[in-house]
């Protein structure tokens, strides 16, 4: 029995027949191959989608999502028009398969897996089929695209959108068409619009043309599908910019650039090994594929760069903004360990080399199963369970009940009511006695509370306090009014506890 093989192209190296690296016209039934980290990626973003809680941005989604269209249109004009598009594609989606976790999940899950595809293709394109397969398995295969496929955010869509992008240039390089390159230009406008960081993919595009390929014609048709997709991008890329105090609390010290680093691909494990492999990459690479692994890095590096540079600016010095940057690390260390297998045995055994290439993927299962398993539990995020809290407060809360919350630090507590919201979203909720005004009428992403707490306060009985503090008093923390208000007017019947929150009974003292 023969050793089974990968079908190749078939065709002269590009290199040698124009001196310069360009990018390859795949050929063949190869590409049927991309199908495989793609089953990879969806498999592993289904695994346990709904074991851990929706978290803080979570939430934020799906309270976005449920607003009326006012509503809506007052929120991005203060706030998060950066994710206005996402949340729009959201809320369409969510009016079909509903709010579950699950459903609100899924197209996370969904972009994934093609994106996985989609980096399969290119490195075929741009190397051949084994760097492309095995650089699809090994995004598929980073513990923080797990994660980002897991979650009901913008971070999984956006990197399809620069993934896809990058595709089509790829292919309207080759093969220039009118529709190609149009079809290039409103990619970019989706990638600006679900978050315009993403456009930090551009350079890299703009660097392949420059040192892979001759001609001015696609550098033209470059520019126009760029400049015409710039016009649709520059007012959310403005009007954005002006937001970005909502993320101040960003930082870039020396512990934010290690997070920052081990977040980038889930473990600082990964994250060494993927480097050290995208430098033996440049060391192996030759005169025929410099400039297509010089381009890779550009991907890669640039943007993690520019967001630490522009941090006093722009605050978007965060690792899940730059998700899509994975691929081309994927890319690179694929194609390392392929070029340095096929080094060794001279290119003369095409599977033996292959089967060097998969010694990647077992070191890499065996480097992120940990990692994998974090990502799935709320350890992830470091949030109390408020929706076993919530759960629990929907089977015991009475008509005219009320609910109350303490952080323990004396704020607003937003997390814990979205997270109340939603998980009573389908019953009768009890009123939220010390709000004036309902975060998704103030335009804003927090509510507005009383600032009397009498008055709001009414004629309530019974009081479910959840509170996350850390002191054995759970009054203790409230604004000082409201916390003298309770202790004057309330006693505490019950406590339950979870996991960092309590919910707790107030019931009114006799008159």
């Amino acid at each position: 029995m023969t050793a089974p093989t990968i079908q190749w192209t078939g065709r002269a190296d590009p290199a040698e027949v124009t001196g310069r690296a360009v990018p390859v016209r795949a050929g063949g039934r190869g590409g049927w191959w991309a199908l495989l980290p793609t089953v990879v990626a969806l498999g592993l973003g289904w695994w346990r989608l709904d074991a851990r809680d929706l978290w803080n941005d979570e939430l934020v989604t799906w309270h976005v999502t449920s607003l009326s269209v006012e509503q809506f249109r007052m929120l991005v004009g203060n706030i998060d028009l950066v994710h206005a598009g996402y949340y729009l594609v959201m809320s369409a989606l969510t009016t079909v398969t509903g709010d579950s976790a699950t459903a609100l999940r899924l197209p996370s899950v969904i972009a994934v897996g093609f994106t996985a595809g989609l980096v399969a293709l290119i490195g075929r394109r741009l190397f051949d089929t084994p760097v492309g397969v095995l650089a699809g398995l090994v995004f598929a295969l980073l513990p923080t695209v797990s994660r980002y496929a897991q979650e009901a955010r913008s971070y999984a869509l956006v990197t399809l959108a620069a993934v896809a992008a990058t595709w089509l240039f790829l292919r309207a390089v080759d093969r220039p068409t009118r529709a190609r390159w149009w079809a290039y230009g409103v990619l970019l406008v989706l990638v600006g619009w679900l978050h315009f960081v993403a456009l930090l993919v551009v350079p890299a595009h703009l660097f392949h043309l420059w040192r892979s390929v001759r001609g001015e014609e696609p550098r033209w048709r470059w520019a126009a599908s760029t400049a015409i997709a710039g016009l649709f991008v520059l007012p959310v890329l403005i009007l954005g910019s002006r937001q970005s105090g909502q993320i101040s609390w960003v930082e870039n010290d020396a512990d934010a650039v290690l997070r920052f680093l081990a977040n980038l691909t889930g473990t600082t494990a990964v994250l060494v090994l993927v480097a050290a492999l995208a430098v033996l990459a440049v060391a192996v690479a030759g005169a025929d594929r410099r400039a297509t692994v010089l381009m890779l890095l550009v991907w890669a590096v640039l943007p993690p760069v520019a967001g630490y540079l522009t941090y006093s600016v722009l605050h978007l010095f965060l690792a899940r903004y730059f998700l899509f940057t994975a691929p081309a690390w994927a890319l690179l260390a694929a194609f390392a360990v392929c070029r340095t297998a096929r080094l060794a045995t001279r290119g003369r055994v095409p599977a033996v080399w292959l089967a060097g290439a998969l010694v990647l993927l077992p070191a890499l299962v065996w480097q992120t199963l940990p990692a994998q398993e974090r990502v799935r539990s709320n350890e992830a995020d470091g949030q109390p369970r408020y929706l076993d809290a919530v759960r629990y407060l929907g089977t015991q809360v009475k008509p005219g009940d009320g609910v109350a919350y303490n952080d323990g630090f004396g704020g607003s507590s937003d997390v814990a009511r979205k997270a109340t919201d939603y998980g009573l979203r389908d019953q009768v909720r009890p009123r939220d006695v010390f709000v004036a005004v309902p975060a998704r009428q103030t335009g804003w992403l927090t509510a507005r509370e009383c600032r009397e707490p009498l008055p709001c306060l009414g004629d309530t009985r019974r009081i479910w306090l959840v509170e996350t503090g850390h002191l054995d008093d759970p009054l203790a923390g409230l604004p000082p009014a409201r916390e003298a208000l309770l202790r004057q007017r309330f006693l505490i019947r019950h406590v339950e506890r979870f996991d960092r929150v309590r919910v707790v009974l107030l019931e009114r003292k006799p008159a």
